[in-house]
């Protein structure tokens, strides 16, 4: 054939087409094949590249904290299973859900006779020294409101604390810290079988029932919210303070009673 003869010309660009197309592939596999260089840091020191975590790795090796109502709800269950009230108290004592446990000493023990079913409930423990949730003066303005007035032995009702810990440098417990606390109080309280409850001061009072009320307010009734009857009055340190309170204060005392079924004596 001639140099110029059609069909060789084309044959011959077919083949060139062909090894083109090879060489591309060839190169494109070599490419794909090559090591991806290493990184250059700031000081032209040569790093290691990046490897991508997976989703669920970083996600274990960066634990969510559990939010406030899921430590809640460990509490409650956790307390649920106990059945003794020492057994209770000592995992109350063990517990770390809120910042109370980094300044506590100890936990204070609630007085959990209660066999004449009524139970006293303050807010907080009045100080980590005392054996009770109300010591020093206060507890013993307590004891003669209860000996004096109800003719009954301290010994025969229960006191217990919505919180267990007493908050550092005498502050009031946070909202937090209550709800966080609380379940392990309202196991004591299932566990005694209270008839009454009889919170002392407002901020127990408005705990238990859930309000947000002065307690001139909450004071002179009894409140029946789902469970025992509650009779809210003066905390001691107020009657101390006040002496003029401890009139009121026997009234509300005498409605607890005749929950009781205790004379009331007029």
């Amino acid at each position: 054939m001639t140099p110029h003869d059609p069909p060789s010309e084309l044959a011959e660009l077919s083949r060139a087409l062909s090894r083109e197309v090879q060489r591309r592939e060839w190169h494109g596999q070599r490419r794909a094949a090559a090591p991806v260089p290493p990184a250059v840091g700031p000081e032209g020191v040569q790093t290691a590249a990046p490897k991508e975590v997976q989703p669920e790795k970083r996600a274990q090796e960066n634990p969510v904290p559990p939010s406030l109502e899921e430590r809640r709800a460990q509490i409650q269950a956790q307390a649920a299973q106990i059945t003794d009230l020492i057994q209770l108290q000592a995992a109350a004592e063990a517990c770390t859900a809120c910042v109370l446990c980094n300044s506590r000493q100890k936990t204070v023990a609630p007085r959990i006779n209660g066999s004449a079913g009524v139970a006293f409930v303050v807010l907080a423990p009045a100080e980590e020294a005392s054996s009770t949730p109300l010591g020093g003066a206060a507890g013993d303005l307590l004891d003669k409101i209860v000996t004096g007035g109800m003719k009954l032995k301290p010994a025969q009702t229960a006191l217990i604390s919505l919180v267990q810990c007493r908050p550092p440098q005498d502050r009031p417990p946070t909202a937090d810290e209550v709800r966080l606390c609380s379940p392990w109080a309202q196991r004591q309280l299932e566990l005694l079988q209270a008839k009454v409850l009889v919170p002392l001061g407002a901020p127990a009072a408005n705990a238990l029932l859930g309000k947000n009320q002065g307690l001139e307010t909450l004071r002179g009734h009894i409140h029946r919210p789902e469970g025992p009857p509650v009779v809210p009055t003066y905390h001691p340190q107020d009657l101390l303070a006040n002496p003029q309170l401890k009139a009121p204060c026997w009234k509300d005392i005498q409605l607890a009673m005749g929950e009781l079924g205790l004379p009331t004596g007029g």
